[in-house]
């Protein structure tokens, strides 16, 4: 064979494996995750350059000319992405401009939080502006209505965006449990017993009867004088800095607010929490046949029934005393 054919042959094989190799390398190895952030006003070029530093891309010049063909600097957009090393210029700029490789933080919301509460994680969190959350939450009266679950956001997402998501969880798994369940009440005062139910109950199993009893209540026309909707109506308290002030005295069970149950009759204006599914069903499916209207706690987190008043006065003063 012709020594150049050879040669020839040698460097075109050589081509083809660099080729493969190249292609290998930039468009089919994963590198290791970066979390990566565009600041707001850094131009292409800054951009460019830290992406390199991390290692994220080979050529910032590559990268440039994708963004000059494909896009424009405006496709940046301030935020933080999950990238990884020894990535194509083009796939950066595609995950970025697409907004699928937007990172999003873990977000959970607990049973029996108040929409303050909801606000004050999501602004420390930098997941949206607590004053416009509260805002639309109260505007919509949507107390009650944010689902208590685990949700993902990416930082700065619009209010409105963050509560529709809580909405439609409450409306997919919520929702369903009207049509299961027959009752006389509203669906916004279910969502009210059901808030109380849910700042009263420790144990699933209890809430059921903790509902029959505040429904017990209404049917005979007996105030609730349930201690949640006091703490609502007080509010944030200073001292013990945070909301659900633990140690009520006779002054707060005197406080004005409609919210009060030791002073108004039937329920408060609307739900005192956001409410788990469990209590919800507890309201929608109470405990059968159950007589009682009073419960005391146990001192294990657990409550004790009482259907009379003098009943309930000696669980009371045994409990007190067991302290």
């Amino acid at each position: 064979m012709n020594k150049r054919v050879i040669i020839f042959l040698t460097l075109f094989l050589l081509c083809i494996v660099s080729g493969v190799l190249f292609i290998k390398v930039h468009y089919f190895s994963k590198g290791t995750p970066v979390l990566f952030e565009i600041k707001p006003g850094q131009t292409a070029g800054q951009v460019a350059y830290q992406l390199k530093e991390k290692g994220i891309i080979k050529s910032t010049a590559w990268f440039k000319l994708m963004l000059r063909l494909s896009a424009s600097a405006k496709d940046l957009k301030a935020g933080k992405y999950d990238l990884r090393t020894n990535m194509p210029g083009e796939s950066v700029l595609n995950c970025i401009k697409s907004g699928t490789c937007l990172h999003l933080s873990k977000f959970t919301t607990l049973e029996g939080w108040r929409s303050e509460e909801i606000a004050e994680l999501l602004g420390q969190e930098n997941i949206t502006d607590p004053h416009a959350f509260l805002e639309i939450v109260r505007k919509r009266q949507l107390e009650g209505y944010l689902f208590p679950s685990t949700y993902h956001f990416s930082e700065n997402t619009p209010a409105w965006a963050v509560i529709d998501a809580m909405v439609n969880q409450y409306n997919s798994r919520i929702k369903p449990l009207f049509k299961q369940f027959k009752t006389d009440l509203s669906e916004k005062e279910v969502l009210t017993v059901a808030s109380i139910v849910e700042r009263e109950a420790i144990f699933h199993d209890e809430r059921p009867k903790i509902a029959a009893v505040y429904l017990n209540r209404l049917k005979i026309g007996k105030r609730l004088e349930a201690d949640p909707t006091v703490q609502y109506a007080v509010g944030f308290n200073f001292r013990e800095n945070r909301y659900w002030k633990k140690g009520l005295t006779y002054k707060d069970l005197r406080h004005p607010s409609p919210y009060n149950t030791y002073r108004h009759n039937g329920l408060p204006p609307g739900p005192i929490a956001n409410p788990s599914y469990e209590s919800v069903k507890a309201v929608l499916n109470p405990e059968p046949n159950f007589e009682a209207i009073y419960f005391v706690a146990d001192n294990t987190g657990r409550h004790d029934f009482s259907k009379t008043y003098n009943e309930h006065i000696l669980k009371k003063n045994k409990y007190r005393k067991k302290k």
